[in-house]
Parts: C-alpha cells; structure tokens; sequence
C-alpha cells in the first residue's frame, strides 16, 4: 500500500456518506504540475490572441478602411481610364498601319 501524504474528506449537506480522498505525494505532484501546466497554458492563449480594440482604435481603423477603399476604387477608375486610352491609340496604329500599307 502506497504511503499516504493527506487525507481529504468531503461532507455534503444533507449527504448520507462522506467521500474520503487519500492522496500520496506522487498524486499530489501531478496534480500540481497540471495545474502548473494549465496556468501556463492559459498565459499562452493571453499573449497569443490580440487585445480588444478601443472605440478610438476602432474608428482610426474604420478610416483607413474608408480611404483605401476610396483610393482603390480610384484606381480601378483610372485603370479603366487607361485601358480606353490604350483601346484608341490601338484603334489608331490601325489605321496608321492601313494607311501605309494602302500607298
């Protein structure tokens, strides 16, 4: 029979037994180390996930959202303004090239 290190027993109101818990010292260090292990990974989990967002944080972020959405929608507009561009001076090296080859 192993060496017992403590004794808990735990009495409910109204229970009719007592639960009687015998623990050695080799019980004890486990549980002590889980519960070493379990802190640890709860700081873990703290410092991995980022931290709530102020009002303030939020807002700057909701404008800077705004201006790039802004700002890539100015893009797509100049890149269609391009893209005409490019579609006309195609249309007239065409003609050029008609033009040359008819003479």
């Amino acid at each position: 029979m192993k060496d017992r290190f403590c004794s808990l027993i735990i009495l409910g109101p109204g229970a009719p037994r007592a639960f009687k818990l015998h623990l050695s010292r080799g019980a004890i260090a486990i549980l002590i180390l889980a519960f070493v292990l379990a802190f640890l990974a709860a700081v873990a989990v703290g410092y991995t996930y980022p931290q709530a967002i102020n009002d303030s944080k939020r807002a700057e972020l909701e404008a800077e959202n705004r201006a790039l959405r802004l700002e890539a929608s100015n893009a797509a507009i100049g890149i269609q303004r391009l893209n005409l561009k490019l579609e006309t001076l195609e249309e007239t090296s065409r003609r050029i090239d008609q033009l040359a080859k008819s003479q």
